[in-house]
């Protein structure tokens, strides 16, 4: 019975840790725009790029709604949402709480940003001047509503109940079904403690921090619900043994008056669906079978069950394989979307020249790959094996590319692909080529504002896939061009997927860069 608890209640905390893993995702990438901001001199200064700096931070994630930039008299100075009518934060108590802190903080409970128009929680960054005095705060706002979506997706997986508390004890969220108790936040994290509600119902429930030690994920269950399944597991390992002995008994009794040719020809016939992976025969078509054949048959019908079992365990150990996959290509391109603000960040500040048309070709090789981790992991088919559809990662890529070099309104870009997919290790090289093929055309083939197209074709032709990136532009002599970063880059990723590489140019007529490439090793 011990047993039985512990299994029960390591599911408990299983699930209450695995969904506080999932919805610190926005206060962490907060807390480092937060700290990446710190470095900004145009937030630290509140200068008239600040409100430009902290919107291209935010670079479009949803659960961050708002970054804002307050004086040390608590007016908004700057916001990545644009002020339609002056704001002051010295009357709210969250902020005079956050600017007198020693460090980071976050609000005690659910506030209406009134900026941001809904309900968030504030992560407050107090600031001082060289002297030690206040210089106002930067503060990042959190939205609610995301952190309730999130419970509900989870809660859809769960017999129980979910919500976020603070460490005063208010409730930030809730699932679908909410608590129906207040839960002892002093209580000893990850460990399970009972309590009744109005009603009477006994309930188990644990606490698992989401974030430093203000807030928490609680998940609870009836107490009946969570033993029940743990009940019914010991009650089938007590009865299985004594009805596989009276069943074996049975067919020996009736096995001796049985003939036994009969029975070797059915042991044969069930023998081969078994080989075959069907599991459903039915064994006790052998219970009128000799002693001797029904204790096979019962052996044999055993070792089909427990292959069963195996392939079941097997099924589910595949499926928790597949969303740890999901997990970790959730969490690099979490990685890569704070690389990402960063880089933003830093081409924001950096000057017309060589430096800045660095960051600019980095920034669309880190989004490239990023664009990657984030089809695998939103895909409803193929991420389990590591695969891209073609059509969309090109698709995609194409409208980033676009978005990149969206002062060039003279040059269109055109993608065409037909529908395949790539394994990961085929699509990083491809996407990265792509990258310097189109962005070398906007770069070198329309200068001067020189109207062009640059068109892209992905195709199979038999056992092959033919990458085609052409621009009508200046074009230029190929020779030249054999030093080049970009050129060199591209034939090493032709090289990583074995293929051959052809750049073909006229002056005054325009380029043509193809990628052949065997398809039978992409396809599977």
């Amino acid at each position: 019975m011990k047993n039985t608890r512990n299994l029960a209640f390591d599911r408990l905390r299983d699930t209450a840790r695995a969904v506080a893993e999932r919805q610190r995702d926005p206060f962490v990438i907060a807390q480092h725009l937060l700290l990446a901001h710190t470095t900004n001199r145009d937030v630290v200064r509140m200068t008239a790029d600040c409100d430009t700096a902290l919107r291209i931070s935010l670079s479009n994630y949803p659960p961050v709604t708002n970054i804002a930039r307050t004086a040390a008299d608590g007016t908004v100075r700057c916001s990545a949402i644009p002020l339609s009518k002056p704001v002051n934060f010295a009357r709210e108590g969250w902020w005079r709480r956050g600017v007198n802190a020693k460090g980071m903080t976050i609000t005690k409970a659910p506030v209406f940003g009134l900026i941001s128009q809904r309900d968030v929680l504030f992560l407050i960054l107090p600031l001082r001047t060289a002297d030690g005095q206040s210089d106002g705060t930067i503060t990042a706002a959190i939205d609610v509503k995301y952190l309730r979506d999130g419970l509900r997706q989870a809660a859809r997986r769960s017999a129980g109940a979910l919500a976020i508390v603070t460490r005063d004890g208010a409730k930030v969220a809730s699932g679908d079904r909410p608590l129906p108790f207040t839960p002892d936040v002093t209580a000893r994290q990850n460990q399970p403690v009972e309590i009744r509600d109005n009603k009477g119902t006994l309930w188990i429930y644990t606490l698992h921090k989401l974030y430093s030690s203000d807030l928490f994920v609680v998940y609870a269950e009836p107490r009946d619900t969570l033993m029940a399944a743990a009940v019914s597991q010991v009650r089938i390992s007590i009865l299985l043994p004594i009805i596989s002995i009276l069943l074996a008994s049975l067919a020996i009794w009736v096995g001796t008056h049985r003939l036994a040719l009969i029975w070797l020809r059915e042991l044969r016939a069930v023998s081969g669906r078994f080989a075959q992976g069907d599991f459903t025969a039915d064994r006790h078509k052998f219970d009128r079978a000799p002693e001797e054949i029904a204790a096979f048959s019962a052996d044999l019908h055993s070792m089909a069950d427990a292959i069963d079992r195996r392939n079941t365990d097997l099924t589910h150990a595949l499926e928790a394989k597949t969303l740890l996959t999901r997990e970790v290509h959730h969490r690099v391109k979490n990685n890569l979307q704070i690389i990402n603000s960063l880089l933003t960040l830093q081409l924001g500040r950096a000057h017309e020249g060589a430096a800045k048309e660095v960051l600019a070709q980095t920034l669309a090789r880190i989004s490239a790959l990023a664009l990657i981790h984030r089809l695998l992991y939103e895909q409803d088919n193929g991420y389990e094996r590591g695969e891209v559809p073609i059509n969309n990662l090109m698709a995609e890529l194409c409208a980033q590319l676009r978005g990149a070099n969206r002062s060039m309104t003279h040059v269109q870009l055109t993608c065409q692909a037909e529908s395949f997919p790539v394994p990961i290790e085929y699509a990083v090289p491809l996407t990265l080529f792509v990258v310097e093929a189109v962005t070398n055309a906007f770069r070198h083939a329309f200068p001067k504002g020189r109207h062009g197209a640059v068109i892209l074709r992905f195709n199979l032709d038999g056992a092959r896939a033919i990458l085609d990136i052409s621009d009508n532009g200046q074009g230029y002599v190929v020779s030249d061009a054999a030093a080049q970063m970009g050129t060199e880059l591209m034939h090493g990723f032709a090289t990583q997927v074995d293929g051959e590489l052809s750049i073909s140019s006229r002056t005054g007529s325009g380029t043509q860069v193809v990628l052949k490439f065997p398809l039978a090793r992409v396809t599977t």
